[in-house]
């Protein structure tokens, strides 16, 4: 009979350590992700030094051919350099925090694709900002004989 009840009082125990183990481990959780969702601004900050950083390497090592040529990048040739954009930002943010950002966006594929999005609107912006300049670089070079029509030069 003793050991039925020192069998039932180890049981009961082990139960009552267990529950009070994922009681801790449920409020270390929920105390890292408000932490995490607090200092979100700090990691993103993180996170688009490192982008902008992986976009000047890959602008200048991979697109800037294509720029100097004035030529137009192949969609397979862009979807490559996107994939290399996205692992030179992995390696650049470590393993610790490419984990945190992870969970920060659910999941790897949503992390990646953001990034990915990141990559693809720096790219158009620049690509839209370099059309606009060179078409009124182009449109708006005034003749020297106008200059001095309308009494502005010397």
């Amino acid at each position: 009979m003793e050991q039925i009840i020192n069998g039932v009082l180890l049981l009961v125990s082990v139960i009552a350590i267990t529950i009070f183990l994922k009681i801790l481990w449920n409020l270390y959780q929920f105390y890292k992700k408000t932490t995490e969702i607090k200092e979100f601004p700090n990691y993103l900050t993180i996170l688009e030094y490192h982008m902008s950083k992986a976009y000047d390497i890959i602008y200048k090592d991979r697109i800037l051919v294509y720029s100097l040529e004035a030529t137009r990048i192949k969609d397979e040739d862009f979807n490559r350099i996107t994939e290399d954009f996205v692992r030179l930002v992995i390696k650049f943010i470590g393993p610790s925090l490419y984990k945190t950002f992870c969970e920060f966006y659910g999941d790897e594929n949503t992390f990646i694709f953001n990034v990915a999005e990141y990559f693809n609107n720096k790219y158009e912006e620049d690509a839209i900002r370099k059309q606009t300049i060179d078409e009124i670089t182009t449109e708006q070079q005034p003749s020297e004989g106008l200059l001095y029509e309308q009494g502005t030069g010397s």
